[in-house]
């Protein structure tokens, strides 16, 4: 009888949003090992918990997926790889264009070819990397 006042008091303190890790760590035991036992009014709290504690398992089971530090240094090489492939798109498309045509830098518009050629090879060089950077960074995702 005592256990069951106590119980209660749980629930109504659950429902109030008042509860501890610890006494919804105690409703959840109480309502797994009570069997069929439990007054007919907390059959749905039975049911709660044992979802509760299912979906915490079934999430326990999934694997967690960590960005590494290789992980980001890659995605930043690959989005400085597309902005220098925009930019060399742009120098192409300008060299195909006649002499009248534009580019914007930086928010700066630039009409000398030389410039915006120079520019473009300045973004490429920023992005580029040898051969052993790749693997080296392939190495570091491994670890």
């Amino acid at each position: 009888m005592e256990k069951e006042r106590h119980i209660k008091a749980l629930l109504d303190k659950y429902l109030d949003g008042e509860t501890s890790a610890a006494e919804e760590l105690t409703l959840r035991e109480y309502f797994a090992s009570a069997g069929d036992g439990i007054p007919e009014e907390w059959r749905p709290y039975k049911a709660l918990f044992a979802f509760v504690d299912g979906e915490r398992q079934a999430e326990a089971k999934q694997p967690v997926r960590r960005h590494t530090a290789a992980m980001r240094h890659l995605r930043r090489i690959a989005v400085a790889a597309s902005i220098a492939a925009a930019v060399a798109a742009t120098v192409v498309m300008r060299q195909a264009q006649p002499s009248d045509g534009y580019a914007v830098i930086n928010g700066k518009v630039y009409t000398d070819r030389q410039t915006v050629e120079e520019e473009a090879l300045d973004a490429l060089q920023m992005v580029s990397t040898d051969y052993d950077d790749t693997f080296d960074a392939l190495d570091m995702m491994k670890r």
